[in-house]
């Protein structure tokens, strides 16, 4: 029997569409604060967000425009829940090939397993969707957002 894909927690509440970041920790520090705000994670979280990308490096950008940035699940991991941020002016990681990022989409998941399956569900949909980040900077305010991404994510997204 095939398990369930974990759903992440994702409303307006955590949207920003058409934000503005001096670099990408800021980027980083945006999308993480949404997840603290709607209770998904606890303060540091975000600051955890920006420690991984300082040892790894930018390979969290995944594709042209998109980076999908997350830490293994810890104390400060409350509740699994995803946060999307648009920069319709890009925010430079450092990645060779896919700056600038115009689509953070930062993830929280409260194990080990729930973590790689979502990261996994969310790659896998990607795939099926190349259009998402373009569409996502253009869309019309964070309740079009909201509906693109759970209609490009419903595996793992949930109100």
């Amino acid at each position: 029997m095939k398990k369930a894909q974990p759903q992440l927690k994702f409303d307006s509440s955590l949207v920003w569409h058409g934000a503005r970041a001096d670099d990408w920790r800021e980027a980083v520090g945006i999308a993480g604060g949404l997840l603290v705000d709607a209770g998904c994670a606890k303060v540091g979280y975000a600051a955890r967000l920006v420690e991984v990308i300082d040892k790894y490096g930018p390979y969290m950008v995944i594709a042209p425009n998109l980076a999908l940035v997350h830490a293994q699940p810890g104390s400060d991991s409350v509740e699994a829940g995803l946060a999307a941020v648009t920069f319709p002016d890009g925010v430079n990681f450092g990645h060779a090939h896919f700056d600038p990022v115009g689509l953070v989409i930062a993830i929280v998941t409260t194990s080990t397993a729930e973590h790689l399956d979502v990261i996994a569900g969310i790659a896998t949909s990607l795939e099926r969707n190349p259009e998402l980040v373009r569409q996502a900077v253009r869309v019309d305010g964070a309740e079009a957002l909201v509906k693109l991404i759970r209609k490009a994510l419903p595996k793992v997204t949930r109100a």
